[in-house]
C-alpha cells in the first residue's frame, strides 16, 4: 500500500512541474484500451526479465543501464537508508564484487499501468549467492518496488526500493 502512496504522490509531483519541451500528452490507465495496457505490461515484463539477468550475471554497469541517472532519481536500500543512483550502483557494485554467482527465483511480480508513460512494478524473490569464499547463502524474502517512467521513448525507473531478510547460510 505505501508503495502505491509513494507512487501515486510522486506523480503528482510530476503533474504540477512543468513540462518539458519533449514530455507527451499522458493517457490515464482508466482512458486506455485493454489492448494498450496489455503492450505496455509486455514492454515492461521483458525489461525486467533482461534486468535479472543482467543481475544474474552480476553485471553492475548493465544494471544500471536500466534506471534513470538523474538528481531526481530515488532509492530507498534494504537496510532503510535512502539514496541516490550513485549510492544504488556503489550499494550493489560492493555487494556483486563478493559473489560468484547469484540467482534470483521470483516468487510473485506485479506490474501496475499507473499512465501510458508511468508503470509500478513490484516482486518478491528468493537470491541464492555463492560468495568467492565458496560460503552459499540464500536471501530467502527480498521484496522490491520500481517505479518506470518512459523517458524520450524509453523506459527507465526512476524509483527503486528493495526490501530483504538477513542471509542464511546454507549447509
Amino acid at each position: 500500500m505505501l508503495a502505491v502512496v509513494t507512487a501515486l504522490f510522486l506523480f503528482a509531483a510530476g503533474c504540477n512541474a512543468p513540462a518539458k519541451e519533449t514530455d507527451a500528452k499522458t493517457t490515464v490507465v482508466s482512458a486506455m484500451t485493454p489492448e494498450q495496457k496489455q503492450a505496455i505490461e509486455q514492454e515492461i515484463s521483458g525489461l525486467i526479465k533482461e534486468f535479472f539477468q543482467q543481475v544474474e550475471k552480476l553485471d553492475i554497469e548493465r544494471c544500471m543501464t536500466y534506471f534513470e541517472n538523474t538528481p531526481d532519481f530515488q532509492a530507498v536500500n534494504p537496510d532503510g537508508t535512502l539514496g541516490d543512483y550513485d549510492a544504488l550502483k556503489k550499494l550493489n557494485a560492493d555487494g556483486f564484487s563478493q559473489m560468484k554467482t547469484l540467482s534470483a527465483v521470483p516468487n510473485k511480480e506485479v506490474i501496475r499501468v499507473l499512465t501510458d508513460s508511468l508503470v509500478l512494478y513490484t516482486f518478491s524473490m528468493e537470491q541464492n549467492a555463492t560468495l568467492k569464499t565458496g560460503q552459499k547463502i540464500t536471501f530467502e524474502h527480498v521484496a522490491g518496488t520500481m517505479l518506470f517512467t518512459k523517458i524520450n521513448g524509453a523506459w527507465k525507473a526512476t524509483f527503486y526500493q528493495e526490501s530483504a531478510s538477513a542471509p542464511v547460510p546454507v549447509k
